[in-house]
């Protein structure tokens, strides 16, 4: 049912957008900016990754073909609807992504309604074509909430942004509701220097849900062998914390999250999961900064960029007894010509203790990312 709807609420925002094409031209200047990315490639990995502990496994994925239309109607209006494609061990997804209106008529404020991500997370927020790992941190994929329905208020310069909203996952057949919000500050900010910092917390009512943290290791292909324990949910209490640092060629980059869950029976659970990531150019490129992220890499030079990348990413999904505690060590090569191909090169080292879901929890990854965009 989940897929039926996300389905037809692609269908129906791409069509209202072309319904509503002659008034908006008649409201004021009109603008459609098409756009999107292929990423694609190769997982490797060995019987850490798998339920059954098979030691060598290879897998093509489609990570995600996305299509966005973005819409700018004068000077005060704007709107965006996108939909992704994605195929990983022969599971094919159709999914809708943001879909929403925006109101920027009041100097750096904002208003935006419909469905997009919450504003939580330094590295969530990030487009997936502006990484420079083949994926995000184990931390965020456990923690940081995605895409939902909702309005959010929020005031937004070129060095601090403040927002906060309200959202539901109920027009998907969940029960969940959240109040989410994200305040970030750079205190220096310039051409070859960068410090963030970043703060974002959430609140979210389960309503008796089931509730459970499942990760895959940073392999999406792979099954899902980091687990907390699974229990009927009333609410949580999730906070982070950010920073990011650039110096010249070198960017620094790291979150800690913690999620205090309590089941239907009043028992409060704590998870954690934190992350430290550090890159530098061979190249003679940097990254720059705008409003709470970092911006795409535009090589300096025709013959292309070179990033080299390390992270390390933990989490804590072992409470009461039950539950995984789980990291992984990455190092990498990220390679952009131009401002439309990226190529990505992981490598990764797992650890894992308490409740392992494979029975040989053993053996490294590779995994190999193409990024075209269009």
């Amino acid at each position: 049912m989940k897929a039926d709807f996300r389905f037809a609420w692609l269908v129906l925002s791409i069509s209202l957008c072309f319904l509503f094409q002659p008034v908006l031209v008649l409201a004021g200047t009109f603008a459609v900016e098409p756009g999107g990315y292929i990423a694609g490639g190769l997982d490797h990995y060995g019987a850490f990754w798998d339920e059954d502990g098979e030691p060598d496994t290879t897998q093509g994925i489609l990570r995600n073909a996305k299509l966005e239309f973005e819409f700018l109607v004068g000077d005060a209006w704007e709107a965006e609807v996108d939909g992704s494609y994605e195929w990983k061990r022969g599971d094919r997804d159709l999914d809708l992504g943001d879909a929403y209106v925006e109101y920027r008529g009041w100097e750096s404020l904002k208003l935006r309604l419909g469905r997009f991500k919450e504003p939580f997370g330094f590295e969530r927020l990030e487009s997936y074509s502006r990484l420079v790992t083949s994926e995000r941190s184990m931390a965020t994929s456990s923690f940081a909430p995605g895409r939902s329905q909702g309005l959010v208020f929020g005031q937004a310069h070129e060095s601090k942004t403040l927002e906060l909203g309200v959202f539901t996952n109920e027009p998907e057949g969940e029960s969940s509701r959240a109040v989410t919000g994200r305040v970030t500050l750079a205190p220096v900010h310039d051409n070859n220097r960068l410090v963030h910092l970043g703060v974002a917390g959430s609140w979210r009512n389960y309503n008796g849900d089931r509730f459970q943290i499942k990760d895959d290791g940073e392999v999406p292909s792979a099954d899902n062998i980091v687990r907390s324990a699974r229990f009927d949910a009333q609410e949580s209490i999730l906070g982070g914390l950010e920073f990011a640092g650039i110096v010249g060629r070198y960017t620094l980059v790291s979150e800690f999250m913690m999620q205090r869950v309590r089941r239907d029976t009043g028992q409060w659970w704590t998870f954690s999961g934190s992350y430290l990531q550090l890159s530098a150019f061979i190249s003679d490129d940097h990254r720059k900064y705008r409003r709470g992220g970092l911006r795409r890499v535009k090589p300096a030079s025709t013959l292309g960029a070179l990033e080299v990348v390390m992270r390390y990413s933990t989490v804590d999904l072992r409470d009461h007894g039950l539950g995984a505690e789980a990291s992984t060590t990455l190092i990498g090569l990220a390679y952009y010509l131009g401002k439309s191909f990226q190529l990505r090169l992981n490598h990764l080292f797992p650890e894992i203790s308490g409740n392992a879901l494979s029975p040989d929890p053993d053996g490294s990854a590779t995994t190999v990312r193409v990024v075209l965009r269009l």
